[in-house]
């Protein structure tokens, strides 16, 4: 699923991630790659942003650049 179709606050995994796009490559730049565990913080209460935190970094994503983002849960 994508990163913007989330609901729900948890863990997640990042399958895979489209390059091409500079907020991504930021991302990228933060640490930020494909098999790294992201975890959603927080959303906006018009749901854009979304908060997440990886590596000790919390960064707010607009969800038109969360789409870029494929993730799976990592709860098992």
């Amino acid at each position: 699923m994508q990163l913007n179709e989330i609901k729900d606050r948890g863990t997640y995994v990042v399958l895979k991630m489209d390059e091409t796009q500079p907020c991504i490559e930021r991302l990228m730049d933060m640490g930020l790659l494909p098999g790294e565990t992201l975890r959603v913080r927080h959303e906006a209460p018009l749901g854009d942003p979304i908060s997440i935190e990886f590596r000790d970094c919390h960064v707010s994503v607009r969800l038109e650049d969360a789409a870029h983002l494929m993730v799976k849960s990592a709860q098992a």
